[in-house]
């Protein structure tokens, strides 16, 4: 322990003065309270997107390895809900979906790209296949929404870049929501619930008065600032980002959370704007106070669950039943015992533990 705690304090020495220079800087930003809604100006339509997968929604859909992604907006509306077959490479993966459905084909045709420039071309991509497929669908998804009038605020679920998608394919995004939004006249604006750069900065934030009163505001970040503050992997600021990092707090009250907002760097003239009508959907938004109601709904829509995983469970025993019924019978004890464990943990006292 006493080793320990030199070392701890030796790298404290090193921090401790980066800490110190971070809060000073962010000292002379200046915050900007977000003014509410004029009522002689009505709000826009506020649409966001959200993409799931159904290991996120305790799907099981073993022994087979697929898995299914679903994506839906906050007005209810399902882009797509498909099942991915995990055992193909990730250029028949690609090639099986980007050829065979013709909404994908039509974000193909969008970018100006064609299927094959998707493919992964580092390790991490490809480690990453089923969410860089759920970030692709779900980019789809609002871009589908970009290209139609009338005037709407696009929200996504989580910052305006990528570290999963080829640099090819994420430029030609941004060239393409560039167009549109300027074309039919909407917002683009991404929302996540953290970052690592807020956490990193939350320090120095609350040491200092940028957010004193609880008043709904928020605070640009210098693009040289999140560098430094960004973990290594990230720091990756312009080609890999089409969005401005704000610092906002959307609703009132000091228990409201801050949160990482990127709004479209074409459209740094009405951040406020874009602020404005963000506090709107955030005011006594449940059950996340000051987090866009958008996101909420958005969620609400892609989550499986109930009694729609039971279906889709028994939707894949009974193929799996037309295919081999000794098959489809095992894997339906094999189910009802993994149930059965699960519940007598969660009734073993002390077993959470």
């Amino acid at each position: 322990m006493e080793r320990l705690q030199r070392s701890l304090e030796l790298a404290l020495n090193q921090e401790w003065p980066q800490l110190d220079k971070t809060q000073r800087r962010l000292a002379k930003l200046p915050t900007t309270r977000i003014q509410p809604a004029i009522a002689a100006r009505p709000t826009p339509w506020i649409v966001a997107t959200v993409a799931t997968d159904g290991g996120e929604c305790r799907l099981s859909l073993e022994p087979i390895r697929v898995q299914i992604v679903r994506v839906a907006d906050s007005q209810g509306m399902i882009y797509f809900e498909d099942f991915i077959p995990l055992s193909l490479e990730p250029a028949e993966i690609f090639r099986f979906f980007f050829k065979a459905d013709p909404r994908l084909q039509k974000f193909l045709d969008w970018l100006g790209v064609d299927w094959d420039a998707l493919l992964p071309s580092s390790d991490f991509q490809r480690s990453h296949l089923l969410e860089m497929m759920r970030e692709l669908m779900e980019w789809a998804a609002l871009m589908k929404l970009a290209s139609q009038p009338p005037p709407k605020l696009l929200v996504r679920d989580g910052l305006l870049r990528s570290v999963l998608l080829p640099d090819t394919v994420f430029q030609r995004l941004r060239d393409r929501f560039s167009a549109f939004t300027e074309k039919h006249g909407h917002l683009l604006v991404g929302v996540a619930k953290r970052s690592r750069v807020i956490n990193y900065l939350s320090v120095a934030l609350g040491l200092g008065e940028s957010f004193a009163g609880g008043e709904p505001s928020y605070l640009p970040v210098p693009a040289e600032l999140e560098r430094e503050a960004a973990p290594t992997q990230y720091r990756w600021i312009g080609s890999r980002a089409m969005g401005q990092l704000h610092i906002a707090r959307l609703d009132r009250g000091e228990a409201v959370p801050l949160l990482p907002v990127d709004v479209a760097a074409w459209q740094t003239t009405r951040v406020a704007d874009t602020m404005t009508f963000l506090h709107e959907s955030s005011r006594a938004s449940f059950p996340m106070r000051g987090y866009p109601q958008a996101l909420i709904e958005a969620h609400a829509h892609a989550h499986l669950g109930g009694l729609e995983v039971e279906m889709l469970e028994e939707t894949l025993l009974a193929q799996l039943a037309d295919r081999h019924p000794a098959v489809a019978a095992q894997a339906r004890r094999l189910r009802l015992l993994g149930r059965e464990l699960t519940e007598e943990l969660d009734h073993e006292p002390g077993s959470r533990e």
